[in-house]
């Protein structure tokens, strides 16, 4: 029996990796050509796997796979844009890929903390401009002996933690899953979410997006920071209030951010934290590498075909499913 797979949207140069580890299981990819949901509902019947990357995989788009439906795999580590709940009711397992560009993010993130300590985008600008002046990005502070403070402390932050560390940075991390005694163990110190905001010199966010983190940064967080104190995002742009960011950055709240991720990207024309010499931005580009992204599709192909060879995802995200 062949198996159709929708693939809702990639965009890497092919799926010939998904079609060699998808073969064994007499498997077809169905391609869609956008990811709009009247085109994945219009696909999705008689699918019996769905893998996702950024399009919303919405509970329309499941029904119109069921009953046929078997699995559903998320090309990397966020889950908001799949129907989980509406999965789990009707039976259908959900795998994703939580270790995929765990290095890529983490050297981003560093690249960030380094880059706004340096005041390298600044210094870049005004010599392109024909201005040699040091006194341009005056004061520098050094990195050693700042703090950094780690929202989450998940695969990636334990990878930005042992780099960190050797720069010389303290490490505060906030995480309701850590304890006090798995923290010390990583050479870092666990504090409530309000002590960390005061405290660190760098926040960096490395938390998922759910109802419960959006706008996890907003007025009162920021209000709490230092005003030397800097905020990186590489892990979803919902995670902070945009409004409330660009109302701390003019206030001088806080010296600075770096995003990787907007709430939408890209930023509407005209948007004003892209006007601020004191904020960087990358293009949702902090998990790339050309290695990150062989995984990313091998490891999504094989959450499938664990399913159609009888067991589970290797990483399944809603082990109740059996339940339904």
């Amino acid at each position: 029996m062949t198996h159709k797979i929708l693939v809702t949207d990639y965009q890497w140069p092919t799926l010939d990796i998904e079609r060699e580890i998808l073969a064994a299981v007499d498997a077809e990819l169905v391609v869609a050509p956008n990811g709009e949901e009247s085109t994945l509902v219009d696909l999705a019947a008689g699918c019996s796997g769905i893998m996702t990357c950024w399009a919303q995989t919405t509970r329309n788009v499941i029904a119109a796979a069921l009953p046929d439906l078997k699995v559903i795999a998320r090309y990397g580590i966020g889950l908001d844009n799949i129907d989980i709940p509406f999965a789990t009711e009707n039976g259908v397992p959900v795998g994703y890929v939580p270790t995929y560009c765990v290095d890529e993010v983490a050297e981003h993130t560093l690249a960030f903390i380094l880059a706004l300590t340096r005041k390298i985008g600044l210094f870049n600008r005004r010599t392109l401009s024909g201005t040699w002046d040091l006194s341009e990005g005056r004061p520098v502070y050094r990195l050693k002996g700042k703090k950094l403070g780690l929202v989450g402390f998940g695969h990636i932050g334990r990878e930005v933690a042992k780099r960190a560390a050797a720069f010389g940075l303290e490490i505060c991390v906030t995480d309701p899953v850590v304890t006090a005694e798995q923290a010390a163990a990583a050479d870092a110190t666990l504090m409530p979410m309000d002590e960390l905001l005061a405290a660190a010199d760098y926040i960096c966010l490395h938390v998922p997006l759910s109802a419960a983190t959006d706008g996890l940064m907003g007025t009162e967080q920021f209000r709490q920071m230092k005003p030397t104190a800097y905020l990186i995002n590489t892990a979803r742009g919902g995670l902070v209030n945009e409004e409330a960011l660009l109302a701390a950055l003019e206030a001088g709240e806080i010296a600075g951010a770096a995003l990787d991720v907007r709430r939408q990207e890209p930023p509407a024309v005209g948007d004003q934290l892209l006007q601020m010499e004191q904020v960087l931005h990358s293009p949702h580009a902090a998990f790339y590498s050309v290695e990150a992204v062989e995984d990313l599709q091998a490891l999504t192909a094989w959450e499938v075909r664990h399913v159609f060879e009888g067991g589970d995802p290797a990483n399944l995200v809603n082990p109740d499913y059996k339940k339904s």
